[in-house]
């Protein structure tokens, strides 16, 4: 139908308006369609143009979502753009979080090695305890009355040992608390990593829009090219309204039936109000380019009025399936928008958690520090109680050496003692023998001239020789010297 408006237009201005004023014959041509048909055919067409509401719903439509669609655009470049500086940031975060997972390896990895140290310190002392436990102190050294053999061990003060390595298990507790305070952390850290990754890709960034947004354009065109329809559709039935016009002011007594029937339609109950009155007193006042010219334009516009009144339901049912069509697409591009704003809130969600990851950030960075200064703080006490307890292996190796330096002691001793003590005995047998020489010599001076000599003369001659002995002297003993005069004077 889209056709015969034009077909009509151009019969119409090929026609002449000399040719309306015919003879009888040429009229009763015209009469050759029923004027109830013409006075239908226009009602018809009158309450087709009612359809210029769908096209500009359909307009308004297109106008909407065109408008929509770019508020869509700028707000799908918004969530990409903080899509991507999320992405960098959760990289950034990353990175941190492997800075600080290998500050945390690092203590680990030095925390087996004070533990290697450890272990090896600590079994050189317990070697060395037990070469004190294996040591036996030699007889001679030890009291008559203990039971048993004693050892090195046996002088040795074991509770500095015992609570050096209490110490060092506290040490490893402690750096182990370290541990898990930092470990602790660096999980809080990842969680949140994780949970702001989980986040991001949870949203339907690229499991819904994505398919929908590249139909978003075509969606668009489509849209334009309805409503294009629509109203080349709409420009067809207001054409082939006006040839009914024509039509019907140009054939006696159509006029006065078309509006007497307009009115029975407009007070009948359950119907659409039809008025023709003004555009048939407004075609009178003025000749349409439609007009026919001559009677055989005319004939050929009744023609085409007749063939395009049997397309006029058709027509009006194609400018609302166009405007169905408008409407869905309009739903999709409404649909687009939802989906955009939805993963818009879903983007700002997950900048928000990203902001609360920031907030706790610098706890993070301050958490390795504090990991830090307190490994070195643990890790110095640690170095301290492991030379104690090298210091204290020396002085036991020492004190075994020195034991051994004692037995050599001892022995060497020994033998200058009975060296002096062969040295007196061969000396107090040669005092015997001078004595007994003496006391021989003092009996045969006596029986010679004992009798004759007074005894008053020499008091000592009558007395007993002296006795020599040797006394074993301690150089602590006080008044040494005066402990011999003594011996002396008594003899």
């Amino acid at each position: 139908m889209a056709a015969s408006p034009e077909t009509s237009s151009r019969r119409s201005a090929a026609s002449s308006s000399a040719s309306l004023k015919r003879s009888d014959g040429h009229q009763s041509d015209a009469h050759a369609i029923p004027i109830d048909t013409l006075v239908n055919h226009l009602l018809v067409a009158k309450r087709s143009l009612s359809s210029v509401n769908l096209v500009l719903r359909a307009n308004e439509l297109a106008t909407t979502a065109r408008q929509s669609h770019e508020d869509t655009i700028i707000l799908a470049a918004e969530t990409t753009f903080v899509r991507n500086s999320i992405l960098d940031q959760i990289s950034v975060l990353a990175r941190v979080r492997r800075s600080l997972q290998n500050t945390y390896e690092w203590g680990k990895r030095d925390f087996q090695s004070l533990v290697k140290a450890m272990d090896g310190v600590d079994a050189d002392l317990a070697g060395t305890m037990d070469m004190l436990r294996a040591t036996q102190v030699q007889s001679i050294l030890q009291p008559s009355d203990q039971d048993g053999e004693r050892n090195l061990l046996f002088y040795v003060d074991e509770t500095k040992v015992h609570s050096m390595r209490e110490a060092m298990k506290q040490s490893l507790k402690d750096l182990q608390g370290i541990q898990q305070s930092f470990d602790g952390d660096l999980s809080r850290f990842e969680t949140d990593i994780r949970n702001l990754r989980r986040n991001l890709i949870d949203s339907p960034a690229t499991n819904n829009v994505g398919d929908t947004w590249s139909n978003a354009t075509s969606s668009l065109l489509n849209m334009d090219d309805h409503s294009a329809a629509m109203a080349s559709l709409l420009a067809s039935l207001t054409k082939h309204f006006d040839m009914c016009v024509i039509a019907i002011r140009t054939t006696e007594g159509a006029a006065a039936l078309a509006l007497r029937k307009a009115a029975e339609v407009a007070q009948s109950p359950g119907t659409d109000g039809v008025s023709i009155s003004g555009v048939i007193a407004d075609q009178e006042s003025q000749v349409s380019d439609l007009e026919p010219k001559t009677a055989e334009d005319r004939i050929e516009m009744l023609k085409v009025v007749t063939q395009d009144a049997e397309e006029v339901d058709d027509v009006v049912h194609e400018i609302q399936e166009q405007l169905e069509a408008v409407e869905a697409e309009s739903k999709a591009l409404r649909d687009l928008e939802s989906k955009t704003s939805a993963v818009y809130a879903c983007i700002m969600q997950s900048f928000a958690l990203l902001g609360e990851i920031g907030d706790r950030l610098p706890d993070y960075m301050a958490a390795e520090e504090d990991f830090r200064q307190r490994w070195d703080f643990e890790k110095e006490g640690v170095f301290g109680r492991l030379e104690e307890m090298k210091v204290l292996k020396e002085f036991y190796e020492k004190y075994a050496s020195a034991h051994s330096s004692l037995v050599l002691e001892l022995a060497r001793r020994r033998s200058v003692e009975e060296r002096v003590q062969g040295i007196w005995r061969k000396a107090q047998e040669a005092a015997d023998k001078l004595l007994d020489a003496d006391r021989a010599s003092r009996e045969a001076f006596r029986q010679d001239v004992g009798e004759y000599l007074p005894t008053d003369l020499w008091t000592g001659m009558q007395g007993p020789g002296k006795k020599w002995m040797v006394v074993e002297m301690h150089d602590e003993e006080p008044d040494a010297a005066n402990a011999i005069h003594t011996t002396r004077s008594t003899q």
